[in-house]
């Protein structure tokens, strides 16, 4: 491991045995997904930050939760008889997905 990644591990991990951590807003929240609004003008991103504060999901965010429960499912699958209905599932996510996402990238 190189230098600076060593010293900010070693940094970040005294901060948390110091409790510098403990009251971050968020704190023992997941990490949100923060490349899903990727190339999306403010616009839109304010839009999809206050329908989240209203509790409200965009159809992309759904479809994109869908698609990381499949691809759970396909990678924790050992039954080989259902790998092909799961990977037919993940094919069809992702297919809707990336059309989804070209929509709203051509402004419709």
């Amino acid at each position: 491991m190189a230098m600076f990644p060593r010293i900010a591990e070693q940094r970040m991990q005294e901060a948390a045995e110091d409790g510098l951590f403990d009251n971050l807003k968020g704190a023992g929240q997941p990490i949100p997904d923060l490349q899903s609004h990727d190339g999306l003008d403010a616009a839109t991103r304010a839009g999809f930050r206050i329908m989240s504060e209203a509790g409200a999901v965009p159809f992309e965010v759904s479809l994109k939760r869908a698609l990381n429960d499949a691809r759970a499912a396909l990678r924790d699958c050992r039954d080989a008889e259902a790998r092909p209905s799961l990977m037919r599932k993940l094919a069809d996510l992702e297919m809707r997905y990336a059309m989804t996402m070209e929509q709203r990238r051509r402004g419709r």
